[in-house]
C-alpha cells in the first residue's frame, strides 16, 4: 500500500509541476505577444488557439489529483460537528468511493473521445497552418483517472480513521 501511496503521490505532485510549467509559459507566451504587438505591431501566430485549446485545457485539469491528493476540494461540513467519529469516518469512505466512481466515468467517457479526436487527427486552422488539437483531448481522462486512483488509494486511511499521508510534509 505505501508504494501505491508513492506512486499516486509521485504523479500527483508530478502533474501540478506540469500544471505550474503550463502557467508560467501561458504568462510568457501572452506577455511576449503583448509586447510584440505594442512595440513592433507584429502578433505571436495562432496565441489564442494555444491558449484556449492548450493552456487552459490543461491548466484547469492536470492539478485535479493534486487537489484530491492535498484533500483540498470543495467540502461541506454543515453535519459533521454533530455526527460520531465513526459515522464521519463512514461518510468519508462514501464520499470517496462516489468521487472515484464518478470520475471513472469520465475518465472512460473522455477516453473514448480522445481516441475519436485522435483517429480523425482534430485540428484547427491558424493563419493557414492546421494546428493540432487533438492531444489536449488527452489531458482530461489522465487527470479523471489519476484522481480517481487517489481517491481509491485513500480510502484505507479514511477507512481506519488514520492520518492521511498527504497531511505530512514529505511532498516535495
Amino acid at each position: 500500500m505505501d508504494a501505491l501511496y508513492r506512486l499516486t503521490n509521485r504523479a500527483a505532485v508530478g502533474l501540478a509541476l506540469l500544471g505550474t510549467l503550463g502557467i508560467l509559459l501561458m504568462v510568457i507566451h501572452i506577455t511576449l505577444d503583448v509586447l510584440l504587438r505594442a512595440t513592433l505591431s507584429v502578433s505571436i501566430p495562432a496565441t489564442v488557439e494555444l491558449v484556449t485549446r492548450y493552456y487552459l485545457v490543461t491548466l484547469a485539469l492536470l492539478p485535479l489529483g493534486w487537489v484530491e491528493w492535498r484533500r483540498q476540494m470543495i467540502a461541506v461540513e454543515a453535519l459533521e460537528g454533530l455526527m460520531k467519529p465513526w459515522l464521519v469516518r463512514l461518510s468519508d469512505v462514501l464520499v470517496s468511493l462516489l468521487s472515484a466512481a464518478v470520475y471513472a466515468v469520465l475518465a472512460v467517457a473522455t477516453w473514448g473521445k480522445a481516441m475519436e479526436q485522435y483517429d480523425i487527427g482534430s485540428y484547427v486552422m491558424s493563419l493557414n497552418f492546421p494546428m493540432p488539437v487533438w492531444p489536449t483531448y488527452f489531458v482530461l481522462p489522465v487527470a479523471f483517472a489519476l484522481a480517481a486512483v487517489v481517491c481509491v488509494a485513500r480510502l484505507p486511511f479514511l477507512a481506519c480513521g488514520a492520518a492521511h499521508p498527504s497531511s505530512t510534509p514529505d511532498e516535495r
